[in-house]
């Protein structure tokens, strides 16, 4: 069993994880980050795909919705040649018995959310007519009243997480994907080693570390417990289905016939 040593282990390589161990390495902390599959392999290769401003947070979190803005601006003055703006449109339709009094409310959600636009370059809300939006998206239905428009950025999560990996091992971290952490060694109560096994090559690593951070998302309860430690996560479930075709060049937030809350999105040839 081959030992290291380090000042910092992260152990996930989802966002998050790729995220932190960069982040040390840029100070220059001796970092390894280990991930038992690949980069990208947990929530965020299915996520949206999206480095959305938090505009669902706007009504109870505010402070979220500003925080995701500027963590949108972070990441677009890092890294903009991996970012694509995308337009969303909100219909209103005329069925709706309170249609008129919904596309009042909604521009002005819209107007609060601009307020924090500056903060990931977005641009400024705007209402469309029935005629604006129709000529934007003709295969919207027809009784519509009008929309609503607001920006987001989409992104390749799997380039994100990757180009990650690969800045921070440029500044010196050491990159273990395939590799799983499988027992911590306790002393007296404290984390003193973890141990590793790489899935790839058949081999084996005790990793010294002074400090463990746990970045590995939904599995982040099973990590704690393998130090004898609680950590209670609220898993949320979401469902995306991608069409392998561009069907729309807009984002279209819209309620499914359910009543539901869903949103169609283009990403590159797809739509999520």
């Amino acid at each position: 069993m081959e030992e290291l040593r380090c000042d910092a282990l992260v152990i996930g390589g989802d966002v998050n994880g790729t995220g932190i161990a960069r982040d040390l390495a840029l100070r220059g902390i001796d970092t390894i980050l280990v991930e038992k599959k690949d980069f990208s392999s947990g929530a965020t290769g299915a996520c949206s795909g999206m480095i959305h401003g938090g505009l669902r947070y706007l009504m109870n979190e505010v402070d979220t919705t500003r925080r995701s803005c500027l963590d949108s601006g972070y990441i677009q003055r890092i890294a903009p040649f991996m970012l694509f703006r995308i337009p969303f449109l909100t219909p209103v339709l005329k069925n709706d018995p309170a249609a008129r009094i919904y596309l009042e409310l909604a521009e002005a959600y819209f107007l609060g959310y601009d307020r924090f636009q500056p903060l990931k370059r977005g641009k400024p809300h705007t209402r469309l007519t029935r005629q604006e939006l129709l000529q934007l998206e003709p295969r919207i239905r027809k009784d519509v009243i009008g929309a609503v428009t607001m920006d987001e950025w989409g992104i390749d999560p799997f380039r994100l997480c990757t180009i990650n990996a690969v800045s921070a091992q440029r500044h010196g971290a050491r990159i273990l994907n395939h590799c799983e952490l499988t027992e911590f060694e306790i002393e007296e109560g404290k984390v003193v080693a973890a141990k590793v096994y790489d899935r790839y090559n058949k081999k084996k690593y005790i990793i010294r570390a002074k400090v463990y951070i746990n970045a590995a998302g939904s599995w982040l309860m099973r990590v704690a417990a393998l130090a004898g430690a609680q950590a209670r996560i609220r898993p949320g479930k979401g469902v995306h289905l991608i069409i392998p075709a561009r069907i729309t060049n807009y984002g279209i937030i819209t309620k499914a016939i359910d009543g539901r809350q869903v949103f169609i999105m283009p990403h590159d040839n797809s739509t999520i």
